[in-house]
């Protein structure tokens, strides 16, 4: 990921160009990190500060975050934790973080990286790296391996905004009448933040969870939620009527980007199969942020797999797959080494007897 930062001139009075530097984040340069992330293009909620302090009060994560300098001018911002794989220190991207890729300055130099992943290498053993440039892939300089192969599912709302969605959903497949189905029933949205609707939040979207097989938040870390963001950075919809719940959703919003993140889904699978909630909840969530004027929305991560039916459904609205390029970047021969060893380990207990 690239953004903008113009604040200092890099240039010595010389003329000649500044070196890299990478410091922690503190108190000091908190600030200038949330400042750089807002003006980044791809700059994300994610990346904010509220968010580290998020993941470390309701979710018990140690975040180490870094900062990329070249003179005084900062040029990158580093989400990340650190990890351990047998005796060696590393550093993993941020967990639970739709987005958590590296952000750099629009005028990085791509051949400069390995300059960067040097400074690192001083520090650590390894260390996971996201991107969403693969043209970076070819200036890693180090042993590197894929580490995950996912992707965004982001919609341009500039390019396809509501009435364009709706007018391309095919008529025979009945996304239509899933959306106006809530509506002739009698169902309703209503926005919250108290802790009683967060609790039946949480029930739902955890039996949701629990259905397809995927981890599971706790509920503190819902009732967190509204302590941490305001009404300009989080909403959380329920779709109702009288004492049925058909599901909810909760989305996180950062203004600087004008992109709206679709984040964790709340489903009532009791209900009849003619219902599907999840058609108007994303509906009724898009045209909400439209009408704000936010510009990009987020329907989350994502494999690439047109036979699973939650791409299909993000597909529907328009959503297009944008892939993260992940690696693990090893930074000595040894570490290597221990790598391909216990990647080896892992294969042959994986294999059939």
């Amino acid at each position: 990921m690239y953004c903008i930062e113009s604040l200092f001139d890099i240039w010595k009075d010389n003329g000649s160009p500044m070196g890299y530097s990478i410091q922690e984040l503190s108190e000091e340069n908190a600030e200038a990190w949330d400042e750089f992330n807002n003006r980044c293009p791809e700059g994300t909620f994610f990346h904010n500060i509220k968010w580290k302090k998020a993941l470390e009060n309701a979710l018990n994560v140690d975040p180490t975050y870094w900062i990329i300098s070249r003179g005084r001018k900062i040029v990158g911002i580093v989400p990340s934790k650190n990890r351990t794989l047998m005796f060696l220190k590393g550093l993993e991207t941020l967990p639970h973080s739709e987005f958590n890729s590296i952000l750099l300055d629009d005028n990085f130099n791509p051949q400069d990286l390995h300059e960067i992943l040097t400074l690192f290498a001083s520090k650590y053993s390894f260390l996971f790296l996201n991107t969403n440039k693969q043209e970076f892939l070819d200036y890693i300089e180090y042993d590197h391996y894929l580490s995950d192969n996912v992707g965004n599912m982001v919609l341009n709302l500039q390019q396809k905004p509501p009435e364009t969605i709706w007018k391309n959903f095919p008529a025979k497949n009945g996304q239509r009448k899933f959306i106006r189905r809530f509506d002739e029933k009698g169902f309703k949205i209503h926005e919250t933040r108290e802790q009683e609707d967060m609790k039946t939040f949480h029930r739902y979207y955890a039996e949701n969870l629990i259905r397809i097989n995927t981890d599971v938040l706790p509920l503190t870390f819902f009732q967190k939620l509204p302590e941490i963001f305001s009404a300009n950075e989080m909403r959380v919809t329920l779709l109702s009527k009288e004492n049925t719940y058909a599901g909810g959703l909760l989305t996180f919003m950062h203004p600087a980007s004008k992109t709206a993140y679709f984040q964790y889904l709340s489903l009532n699978r009791n209900l009849p199969n003619t219902y599907h909630p999840t058609y108007f909840l994303f509906w009724e969530g898009l045209n909400w942020a439209w009408d704000n004027g936010y510009e990009k929305i987020s329907f989350g991560r994502q494999k690439m797999d047109l036979k699973n039916p939650r791409f299909r459904i993000k597909a529907d609205f328009g959503a297009e797959y944008r892939p993260i390029y992940s690696q693990i970047v090893l930074f000595s021969k040894t570490t290597s080494l221990l790598y391909r060893i216990k990647k080896l380990r892992t294969r042959r207990n994986s294999m059939p007897l």
